[in-house]
């Protein structure tokens, strides 16, 4: 960081001249400071960005630091039962995690090739009348099932299966629609492993029915639909919904994607990372991709030209020369905001507005979807507020690239004379979510970034 400065006490490593006005017509006073900010490329567990952690409990360290825990579960196991829930699958997750202030991320399955049993929907819906088909799959490629046994899968258009899964979504919405430690819900359900792909396919009517089940049980916490089937992706896209690709690595997802022949009836696809968000998993773990000659390096790129928020973890274990792209992938997933410049009056009166102009760039691909606000703060000697401000800025705004702002902070009369930090946060206003770290080279004292002096005469 540099800086160009009225002579006032240092902060950290800030280099300080003394230099006449100039640069912005709205800085007031004989003189101003301006400052240039280095970015740090530290990860961070931002809040809904970056690297998902699939470990129902915090065994350890995760591979990098996360901030959202995704978690499967077959209806079978949430209601053995019909109408007694089994919630616990999920609050225990919930509890485990949240002392690392990590949200949770939640899909439903009904037909799971991976469980234990016959049953991924409960046993209870076929012996109430429910049809289904039964499938064997699995066995020695681990992307196509677990062990090779008979299960059943329901039938999707089955009024019975609407209706006593619509109840089961319903409960569900009621105990975690808006929940402060749940980031997102997938619009499972339907198709192996919730990824809406079968071989007994309903009619699109039916599965824009399961959408609207899902619609209306979750208005508060953000929804994602499966971009696997195309058909129905559109109608869930133009409810607000996010949406997520499982099977990145894939050559043939890839070429299948956005601007292909099975994705030209989907309106604003390529636009939806700006509104919603946008999550990935590979397909398999690096040495599977190894084993099938796919290029490592084009899935990260695929995910980052995708405007990528969120990735599961389920990549496995990577050699040393592999890491650094993970990583990069990691750092850049989501909204990553630096602040590279800043010019303000070095001093200013009780009463008065201090004025600011700041350059901020999202270094990340996406952006921030929650209702951050940026806080500014005046800090006495002992590093306490003297007096705060939300910006006028609306930090949801500023997708990748460089974004230049002007902002008032206004001083109270009541103010002591005497020098003072000026720090900034990007908090949620509601206090339940911590802060947004900023990704810039300024002294970080209780979650702010103290970026420069000011002084009060």
């Amino acid at each position: 960081m540099t800086r160009v400065a009225l002579p006032l006490p240092g902060v950290g490593a800030l280099t300080l001249l003394l230099v006449a006005a100039t640069g912005l017509a709205s800085v007031a006073g004989d003189a101003s400071v301006h400052l240039k900010f280095r970015e740090v490329d530290t990860l961070f567990a931002n809040p809904g960005q970056g690297w998902m952690s699939q470990s129902r409990s915090p065994r350890g360290e995760p591979r990098f630091p996360c901030s959202v825990v995704y978690i499967r579960f077959n209806w079978a196991d949430a209601e053995p039962e019909e109408g007694r829930y089994n919630w616990k699958l999920i609050d225990e997750v919930i509890a485990a995690w949240k002392p690392r202030a990590a949200a949770v991320s939640l899909r439903v399955m009904t037909c799971n090739a991976h469980s234990s049993g016959y049953y991924a929907s409960p046993k209870w819906l076929f012996d109430a009348g429910c049809k289904g088909s039964e499938y064997l799959v699995g066995g020695d490629d681990p992307t196509s099932g677990g062990q090779r046994i008979p299960r059943i899968e329901p039938d999707y258009a089955d009024p019975i299966y609407l209706e006593k899964h619509g109840a089961f979504l319903r409960q569900l919405g009621a105990r975690y629609d808006g929940h402060p430690e749940v980031e997102f819900l997938d619009i499972g359900s339907y198709g192996v492993w919730g990824e809406w792909h079968t071989k007994h396919p309903a009619p699109v009517g039916v599965r824009k029915q399961i959408v609207d089940l899902y619609l209306g049980a979750f208005h508060k916490t953000p929804l994602v639909f499966m971009s696997d089937d195309a058909e129905v992706l559109n109608y869930a896209l133009a409810h607000g919904t996010g949406f997520r690709r499982d099977g990145v690595g894939s050559p043939w997802h890839e070429e299948n994607w956005i601007g292909s022949a099975k994705y030209a009836g989907v309106a604003g696809m390529a636009d939806t990372w700006k509104r919603a968000p946008v999550v990935f998993e590979w397909f398999g773990d690096y040495a599977y991709l190894q084993s099938r000659k796919w290029s490592f390096d084009a899935a990260v790129n695929f995910m980052l030209s995708n405007h990528v928020d969120l990735i599961n973890d389920n990549i496995g274990r990577l050699p040393p020369e592999a890491m650094p792209q993970l990583e990069k992938l990691a750092r850049l997933a989501g909204a990553r905001f630096a602040l590279r410049q800043l010019v303000h009056e070095g001093t200013v009166r009780p009463g008065a507005p201090l004025h600011l102009q700041m350059t901020w760039a999202n270094v990340g691909v996406g952006k921030l979807h929650r209702p951050y606000a940026l806080r500014l703060f005046l800090l006495n000697a002992q590093g306490q507020p003297a007096c705060s401000a939300d910006a006028k800025a609306d930090p949801r705004q500023w997708l990748p690239g460089e974004h230049v702002i002007t902002e008032m902070f206004p001083l109270p009369t009541t103010i002591a004379a005497g020098d003072y930090t000026l720090a900034l946060a990007l908090v949620d206003p509601t206090g339940r979510q911590r802060p947004f770290r900023l990704a810039i080279d300024a002294p970080e004292r209780d979650e702010r970034r103290e970026v420069s002096k000011v002084r009060v005469e």
